[in-house]
């Protein structure tokens, strides 16, 4: 299995990842995004010289002047449907992404593919480079602005120049660029996860909503390129089991869910359900987590609590919603079983008979938590291999999870179920389970 160390910003190695993430950044260059998209929306009804566009002005300079100070330039670039500032992705929240857009459109209809800023700015400068957004403005805008407008400190990148360049970006490059990206995104959910598991120990459990950044990112890149994220959930470390257990099964579900057609929005409820549905286990001791040898009766009702501890711990966030509501539900119907098995006379399973009607989410969680935890190596057992934890998953444990789902889920992690099943298993029909 491979290994991956996570670390936090102040001795993470960020060459292998790209540009480290700065929430102080972040924090400023969404305020740049907002405001330049409120100026370019109000130009197209006032001319910037309006007293309307004061305060909105100042507020630009202010912020433009403060990442001046803090990073000595402003680097900010439209890229299909996102900015970068000063390389680093500007993350913005849901509601605000047609905005995003609508204004990427109006700078490539202007031949602007972003600006660059290396000393502070005035606002007389920032009125100029406004009037390019003028409805009246039909003029080509050159990299020091309009003509009888100059911009000083402000040089506009050309999106015509820009798209040729990225035209002729090589492919290879670019995927490697998409699997660092990946790679980076899983850093900063473990890095998030393992704060957030301090704290359910300290009874203080963190705000979650934090992480649906994260869990976004996953269902982006996973929408399109689903192989740069199922070879990381091969990432594994036996010291923080919990951690990168609930990582690798929001991955694993995100997939999964691409596979059965969910919507992006359903596979971001689904991500952010599975990346802390065995919260709970952190308040678990070590040694009981880890012990070798069958558990007796006390201890394992210690470890059937630790659903309903997931479930306390997400109360305690008080604030009730649906993906709230969303989270209890699945979180504790997970470990439901889908149905009752049937046996032979020799402990062969003959039908399932289902017992309870469980959520999609649940379903699919289920068969993502137990394949991870078998594939994962635990002080009490060495891991099992893709192909034997998926043949006991389908004989030996077969009434805990949906026969249809677990069919795809075999198909989703490449592994057809006829090299794993018996010749008998393979003529059976998964309507007579």
């Amino acid at each position: 299995m491979g290994e991956i160390k996570i670390t936090s910003h102040a001795d993470e190695d960020i060459s292998q990842f790209g540009r480290e993430h700065s929430e102080k950044l972040q924090s400023l260059a969404r305020q740049l995004v907002s405001g330049l998209y409120m100026l370019v929306r109000s130009v197209k009804m006032y001319d910037p010289d309006n007293a309307v566009f004061e305060k909105p002005l100042a507020a630009m300079q202010e912020t433009i002047n403060r990442i001046i100070a803090a990073e000595s330039r402003v680097e900010m670039v439209a890229i299909k449907d996102s900015f970068y500032l000063n390389n680093m992705l500007v993350k913005v929240d849901l509601s605000a992404l047609d905005n995003v857009r609508t204004l990427i459109a109006e700078m490539k209809s202007k031949d602007m593919g972003g600006f660059t800023l290396l000393r502070q700015v005035t606002v007389p400068e920032l009125k100029n480079f406004v009037w390019i957004f003028s409805k009246e403005q039909t003029a080509a805008t050159d990299e020091d602005g309009l003509a009888g407008r100059k911009l000083l400190s402000i040089k506009v990148a050309k999106w015509s120049r820009m798209k040729e360049k990225l035209d002729q970006a090589d492919e290879g490059e670019q995927k490697i660029d998409r699997k660092k990206y990946a790679m980076t995104v899983y850093a900063r959910a473990v890095f998030f996860l393992t704060k957030y598991m301090e704290s359910i120990r300290a009874g203080k459990p963190l705000n979650t909503s934090r992480a649906l950044r994260i869990v976004q990112d996953f269902v982006d890149i996973s929408f399109e390129h689903r192989t740069h994220f199922l070879g990381m959930t091969t990432l594994k470390r036996e010291t923080d089991y919990v951690v990168f257990h609930q990582v690798n099964v929001c991955l694993m579900a995100i997939v999964f869910g691409c596979e059965l057609g969910l919507t992006k929005p359903q596979l971001r409820d689904l991500g952010y359900v599975a990346l802390f549905h065995d919260a709970g286990m952190a308040t678990i001791p070590e040694e009981l987590a880890t012990k070798r040898g069958a558990l007796d009766a006390s201890e394992r009702a210690l470890i059937q609590k630790a659903p309903l501890i997931s479930v306390r711990s997400i109360l305690k966030e008080k604030m009730i919603t649906r993906a709230t509501l969303l989270r209890l539900v699945t979180t504790f119907e997970h470990k439901t079983e889908f149905g009752t098995a049937v046996r032979d006379a020799h402990g062969s399973i003959q039908m399932i008979i289902p017992r309870s009607n469980l959520s999609i989410y649940a379903k699919l969680l289920a068969i993502c938590d137990t394949y991870d935890a078998l594939t994962s190596k635990r002080p009490f057992r060495d891991a099992y291999g893709p192909e034997v934890a998926l043949m006991l998953m389908w004989t030996e444990m077969r009434n805990k999870f949906d026969p249809e789902l677990l069919k795809v889920f075999m198909r989703v992690m490449a592994i057809q179920p006829v090299k794993i099943l018996s010749r008998r298993q393979q003529a059976m029909t998964i309507g007579g389970v």
